[in-house]
């Protein structure tokens, strides 16, 4: 055998999964081109606080952060696990983790921290335990980055005598960055609705390890503030007053008692009506929160009324391009093991789809898998969440003219004969002063005819009509003398609140409402709403009343500032 020819035979073996500095370089960009979101610098090393102290499963666990948006810098501290310092140069090098078979933790893909350590020019790392403390320094990681030399990236690492529980992570000469341009309130908002300081476990459940977070912002202006932040999700409906919030099993306990159209809206209206649920999954738990607002403005009113957003920001498109991750919003939101992910999913197709901005909901799925970056789930998941979403969306539905005030009558299949039987069931009037037979009951028209049949008839003296329902505002145009009044015509007194609300009609631009049967329920709906309702007593021998407007039966008053509105009862014209 020639045993040169066999050495050349011999196959050759090389490390042919070893990444030069071009390939390292080109995955480090992939994983930074993988993230969009501002908040990601932020989400990231506070994930891996929170991780941490779960991971060392401590009570008094303490997270640090610190945001100087004048020198443009980051700091997150905690008092966590901590990493070994042999361990801390590994978890540095690309996709390096120690998190992969942690079921208490959230990160799992060993991207984040150099996903961070890449997004400046002075990175810098403190961790130690029992084993011992460490410190590690990486310098223009993000000039490094961008360049295309084939010139190796260097770590400092040194072994330090301190004795130091958790870790500290610094990133120094971060580029501009939109949040470091966003008000303390904002960062606040950001913390609790888009990283692990809105810990979603507490929508659910209290039994879970607190945290204390302390936030130190230091503004564009110089100006440093220090406060805690809540470890918990930030909910619309937190902080609100009882008055403007119920849950559904509150409700459904107050209509196990039979309640009228207008009983349900007084308990419903302009409240923000909200639940939490657990749904079964085939066997896999998935939670949810959803809440229903009044009206689409009300996101607004949420995000200026805790000063998150101003009105003139709220109103500049630009500003809400680039910001409306700072503002209360509606959405369909996902979180995961007690981390709200910022991912959102489009809502399914239903049914009074105009709806859906009115609907917040938020799912928490243990099983939930997300890709690097957090801009998308998987489609299959997608697909259950739309499910749950539809259905929770179905049962708001039911809700939703009550809470906006708007009580519609169900429409049933016309029908000559039954219809002329319920007639024959309402009461009659009973009065020489109309052609009418029966009570208006709900029936507008008919109040307007009682009316004009009342003029007609000399019953109610000193209104000339004008003209009815011109340009499609007011039901009446008139003249009372030589003065022009305005009015509307209501089947009931407390329907022209709709009217107001829905900014469709003003109070101060009627001078009468003309209804049939002003009740006690008119005077609690109108009472809520802060108006006074006062009868006006009868002229007696001496005269009497200084309410001169013709036959009025009835005042509302709103203000001192603007004008009452007067009120004429038809059934008290009629019948007294």
């Amino acid at each position: 055998m020639n045993y040169t020819n066999y050495i050349c035979d011999m196959p050759l073996i090389q490390n042919f999964l070893q990444q030069g500095i071009s390939h390292i370089r080109q995955s480090i960009i992939d994983i930074d081109d993988s993230y969009n979101n501002d908040w990601d610098i932020l989400a990231e090393l506070i994930q891996n606080s929170v991780d941490a102290i779960r991971k060392l499963n401590i009570n008094n666990g303490e997270i640090n952060i610190k945001i100087d948006s004048l020198n443009r810098s980051i700091s997150v501290s905690d008092n966590g696990i901590g990493i070994t310092p042999s361990e801390l140069p590994k978890l540095l090098c690309m996709f390096g983790t120690n998190k992969k078979t942690d079921e208490k933790t959230i990160g799992e893909k060993g991207v984040g921290l150099k996903f961070a350590m890449f997004s400046c020019n002075d990175f810098y790392i403190k961790s130690g335990n029992e084993n011992g403390t460490s410190e590690a320094t990486v310098i223009d990681a993000l000039n490094w980055k961008a360049s295309i030399e084939e010139k190796p990236l260097d770590l400092i690492h040194d072994l330090s005598d301190e004795t130091f529980q958790g870790t500290e992570v610094v990133l120094k000469n971060i580029p501009e960055i939109q949040i470091l341009s966003l008000s303390q309130n904002q960062i606040k908002f950001v913390l609790r609705t888009r990283t692990a300081i809105g810990n979603t476990n507490t929508i659910w459940s209290n039994d879970d390890l607190d945290i204390l977070v302390n936030l130190i912002y230091k503004d564009q202006n110089g100006i440093e503030t220090a406060e805690r932040v809540p470890f918990k999700y930030w909910l619309p409906i937190e902080n609100l007053d009882n008055n403007e919030k119920i849950s559904v099993h509150d409700y459904q306990e107050y209509i196990k008692e039979d309640r009228t159209d207008s009983q349900k809206r007084l308990k419903l209206k302009n409240k923000i009506i909200y639940k939490d649920v657990t749904f079964d999954h085939k066997g896999r738990n998935i939670k949810a929160f959803a809440c229903f607002v009044p009206k689409r403005k009300t996101w607004n009113d949420l995000s200026i009324a805790f000063k998150i957003a101003s009105n003139e920001q709220l109103e500049n498109d630009i500003w809400m391009e680039n910001y409306s991750y700072t503002t209360f919003q509606t959405g369909i939101f996902t979180s995961v093991k007690g981390m709200p992910t910022g991912i959102s999913i489009e809502h399914p197709i239903t049914g009074a789809s105009g709806s859906w901005p009115q609907i917040f909901i938020i799912f928490e799925d243990r099983k939930l898998k997300f890709d690097i970056g957090r801009k998308s789930i998987h489609g299959k998941q997608k697909i259950i969440y739309k499910e749950y979403a539809r259905q929770l969306f179905s049962e708001f539905q039911r809700f939703s003219k009550y809470i906006s005030g708007d009580v519609t009558p169900e429409v049933s299949p016309w029908d000559r004969d039954e219809i002329f039987k319920e007639i024959e069931k309402l009461i009659d009037i009973k009065s020489s002063e109309t052609s009418f037979i029966k009570t208006p009951k709900d029936q507008e028209g008919t109040v307007a005819g009682i009316f004009f049949e009342c003029i007609g008839n000399k019953k109610i003296k000193d209104i000339k009509p004008l003209i009815s329902g011109y340009k499609n505002k007011y039901d009446l145009y008139a003249f009372w003398g030589n003065k022009r009044v305005v009015i509307e015509f209501k089947s009931k007194l407390n329907k022209i609140l709709k009217d107001f609300n829905d900014e469709a009609k003003l109070f101060n631009e009627i001078n009468c409402v003309v209804c049939w049967d002003v009740n006690e329920e008119d005077e609690q709906v109108f009472s809520y709403m802060g108006i006074s309702l006062e009868k006006i007593p009868p002229v007696g021998i001496l005269g009497g009343n200084n309410f001169n407007f013709p036959n009025s039966t009835h005042i509302l008053r709103y203000s001192g500032i603007v004008s009452p509105i007067y009120v004429i009862d038809m059934k008290i014209i009629l019948v007294g």
